[in-house]
């Protein structure tokens, strides 16, 4: 007997699209991202730290780098969900020399922290390192702030908005508390942090 697809029953393609959501992010509004500035040297006058940051060489590397600012920064879930085309380099500014010249090769590196205290603590220091031009040798495409809580104080919104604008590209990526249960599911985020994930996979000029 053949069977036949019940007309009231929701296809496939549907439920697809239904179980897609979005998210409110309270700090950018509709904003994915800030701009600021795009090289070293353009940023206010800051204060360059009194440590240098560990600068290391990863060997050949295509795609972009995700660096994690500090223990716990998220890193290694961000880089899962950028794909096949991040690959995690762990807490020093990576570069890697071309093979053919010796020189070293511009990797795109997005940087990542979260936003309590220790997170931003060195992401301020992150910040002062590049504006000051002590990090050369490959690109800093983004830096990336991840929500620490589901309550945030004024002083660290503030903090979180001042660092954003000052690098290439800042991106905020709010509270998610089902991440605290499983490990995010490519495949069914919230629409805002899909087109957040799009374009960090997309290069800069």
């Amino acid at each position: 007997m053949s069977s036949v697809s019940n007309p009231f029953a929701p296809s496939r393609k549907d439920v697809t699209q239904n179980s897609s959501f979005d998210i409110r992010d309270e700090l950018m509004g509709e904003d994915l991202l800030v701009t600021g500035p795009t090289t070293p040297g353009l940023s206010p006058m800051l204060e360059a730290p009194t440590a240098a940051w560990p600068i290391s060489d990863v060997g050949p590397l295509e795609g972009l780098a995700v660096m994690g600012l500090h223990g716990g920064s998220g890193a290694t879930t961000l880089a899962k969900l950028l794909g096949s085309a991040a690959s995690e380099v762990g807490q020093s500014w990576p570069v890697s020399q071309n093979q053919w010249t010796g020189s070293a090769w511009p990797i795109p590196v997005i940087a990542v922290a979260r936003t309590d205290y220790s997170g931003l603590e060195a992401a301020d220091t992150f910040v002062r390192s590049w504006a000051n031009g002590q990090l050369t040798g490959s690109k800093l495409s983004a830096l990336v702030l991840i929500e620490a809580g589901p309550r945030t104080s004024e002083a660290r919104k503030k903090a979180t908005k001042r660092l954003l604008r000052m690098v290439p590209r800042g991106v905020h990526i709010p509270w998610m508390d089902s991440w605290l249960d499983a490990p995010p599911d490519p495949n069914r985020l919230p629409g805002r942090i899909k087109r957040i994930i799009k374009l960090l996979n997309t290069p800069t000029q």
